[in-house]
């Protein structure tokens, strides 16, 4: 009688089984063998024919799996199964591909070098672009639904100029908060100077004067204390104020002891509520305090405002617009001063002046470092068509000695996503770098002063699906390339190589070249655009000249002659601080602010209409 437990113990070998479970399931596949041949025998063969046949069913591929799967199912209790051996045994051929690769690349760490410097150069700054984007774009602010945060500007449509008017006088202000119909909710803020202490030593800051429910609105919640309620905003409230984070630090230490304390505020007792988180820097004030909306109040004209609403989810921009204009036309008849003879009208979100001048920059620039990824990409992929051209022989004897193709490519793809890691750490570390010297060579204003910017868990995500993205692209077609090699000709001591894989490097010189050239023609057209606006005349000398802005708190300074009197006392004084030459002052700054007014040049006939600005100044 054959003895089949001998071959089935060799087939189980693999799966690593327990010992009283490899002897259950060889007890069960041999009886099922013994069956089997005792079918065949009284079928009529032969007692040796019969037992080839049984071994030949053992031996088949299908047999093991099927039989395992038969057992599995009627002891559906025992935990080892085929695919879970399965799943072990690619673990195993995964963690050894890992461990080969890992000696391969220690022994050729010149190599190793080359590959992820190169690598980390094109991920570094790709990564420190996308986390600008990421930051800046994407994400700017940390107000709730900050996307759906939309305000209104009034366009002059007889000029070609792009700023307008988004500001309102009080009554038109509470017109368009409580009339219009694209809004969920509304707030307001006014930009204003106060002065903090006394007469002694005053500190002027930059005050945003919000409506009651601004912070309810905006949603961010307070680092200490509390934000602005809307019954801060009712006449013969207490006077309340909320600080900025930037402020809290500088000047006060980051003292929690301050809350609750009384200040002097344009000479008025105030108390401080609240202090605010350090992404929160609406409008970039210093600090924030309530603002009433009375309609019978005497200033009402002469009080402005910003309106911001939450657009309504149903709602998209350009409906909204349709909407505003038709609101917009029956306000023009009511407050005809405020609009001109043709205008239209502008719903724009959240940030749309800081962030929508730099989109087009970030996405060149984002567009440029992806080249730089390919170029990359490209030179590692020649350095490994370079080293598997010294591999031949390895390569073919591991195919010769029963290795399959797939387990060749897997292995070079395996070392190739580890040099993408190697790479994409390194790039971070470039990231982080390019950063900080990014952040600190940025003018102030450049970005939104809500935007954080750093590399956070979708900037790594990102970082690491374009190392696995480079590890396919320049690992598989050198893989390809490897294991389709004829396995005669690299054991021929003269054998002098592949032509295709020539032709692939010589391809991939050819793609980096023209890459080169395209990324240095367009460097180079920034570069000269970037001279040629610097050599514009801008009709004044602005060498040596150092400006700053000063507002008059208007509580302190009533009337135009009490502001006079401030500036004469003021420039003298300036004046005489040593290496100042000269002092002047004037409304605003020229060639971007001003009032603007229509002109006419005498002797000149012109169809079109003439807009220029007006500022006045000391003479």
């Amino acid at each position: 009688m054959p003895d089949w437990k001998e071959d089935i113990t060799r087939r189980l070998a693999s799966l690593k089984l327990t010992p009283v479970r490899e002897a259950e399931i060889t007890e069960e596949m041999a009886q099922h063998l013994e069956d089997r041949y005792k079918e065949l025998f009284s079928g009529g063969l032969v007692e040796d024919e019969a037992r080839r046949l049984a071994v030949e069913e053992l031996r088949d591929a299908d047999f093991l799996e099927k039989e395992l799967r038969r057992i599995e199912h009627e002891r559906p209790q025992e935990p080892i199964v085929l695919g879970y051996a399965t799943a072990c045994n690619f673990l195993a051929s995964l963690w050894q591909d890992i461990r080969y690769g890992l000696r391969t690349m220690f022994k050729d760490r010149g190599f190793v070098v080359a590959a992820v410097l190169a690598l980390a150069l094109g991920i570094g700054s790709c990564t420190a672009i996308f986390s600008v984007i990421d930051n800046v774009l994407l994400d700017p602010f940390p107000y709730v639904d900050s996307h759906r945060i939309f305000s209104i500007r009034i366009h002059d449509g007889a000029t070609s100029e792009e700023e307008g008017r988004n500001y309102f006088s009080l009554p038109e202000f509470l017109d368009y908060q409580e009339q219009n119909h694209i809004f969920d909710t509304t707030m307001g803020v006014w930009e204003e100077t106060v002065l903090m202490g006394s007469s002694g030593a005053l500190e002027p800051l930059d005050t945003d004067m919000v409506t009651g429910n601004a912070f309810e609105f905006l949603g961010v919640a307070p680092l200490v204390g509390r934000g602005i309620l809307p019954r801060d905003a009712q006449p013969g409230a207490t006077s309340v104020f909320v600080l900025s984070y930037k402020v809290w630090v500088k000047r006060f230490g980051m003292d929690r002891a301050i809350i609750g304390k009384t200040f002097l505020l344009n000479d008025k007792p105030t108390t401080l509520v609240g202090i605010m988180p350090p992404r929160f820097a609406f409008w970039g004030g210093d600090i924030w305090m309530p603002a009433s909306l009375d309609r019978a109040d005497a200033d009402a004209s002469r009080r402005y405002f910003v309106l911001y609403g939450r657009l309504k989810p149903s709602l998209d921009p350009k409906a909204a617009e349709a909407e505003v204009r038709i609101l917009a036309g029956r306000f023009a008849n009511i407050y005809r001063g405020q609009y001109p003879k043709q205008f239209d009208v502008h719903v724009e979100p959240l940030g749309v002046k800081v962030v929508g001048r730099t989109s087009h920059t970030l996405y060149t620039l984002l567009a440029a470092v992806g080249l730089l990824l390919l170029i990359a990409c490209a030179n590692v992929a020649n350095l490994l068509l370079a080293k598997a051209s010294t591999r031949e022989k390895e390569l073919v004897l591991r195919l010769a000695l029963g290795a399959s193709r797939a387990r060749i490519i897997r292995q070079l793809i395996v070392e190739s996503a580890l040099l993408a890691l190697a790479g994409a750490a390194v790039g971070c570390l470039f990231a982080l770098a390019e950063l900080r010297g990014l952040i600190a060579l940025l003018p102030q204003f450049t970005f939104p002063d809500e935007a954080v910017i750093r590399e956070n868990t979708p900037v790594l995500l990102a970082t690491l699906a374009i190392a696995m993205l480079t590890a396919v692209i320049f690992g598989l077609a050198p893989a390809l390339a490897a294991s389709r090699r004829d396995l005669n000709e690299p054991l021929k001591a003269t054998s002098r190589g592949s032509t295709r894989r020539s032709r692939l490097r010589f391809m991939l010189v050819i793609s980096e070249v023209a890459l080169s050239f395209f990324l240095l023609t367009g460097a180079g057209l920034l570069m000269r655009s970037f001279f040629l606006e610097r050599a514009v005349a801008l009709g004044i000398q602005p060498d040596h000249v150092l400006l700053t802005g000063l507002d008059l708190p208007l509580k302190r300074y009533k009337g135009t002659e009490s502001q006079v009197r401030f500036v004469r006392e003021l420039l003298p004084r300036v004046g005489s601080v040593p290496g100042v030459v000269s002092a002047a002052a004037a409304l605003d700054s020229l060639p971007r602010g001003g009032m603007g007014t229509d002109f006419d040049v005498a002797g000149v006939t012109h169809s079109e209409r003439w807009t220029g600005d007006i500022v006045p100044c000391t003479w």
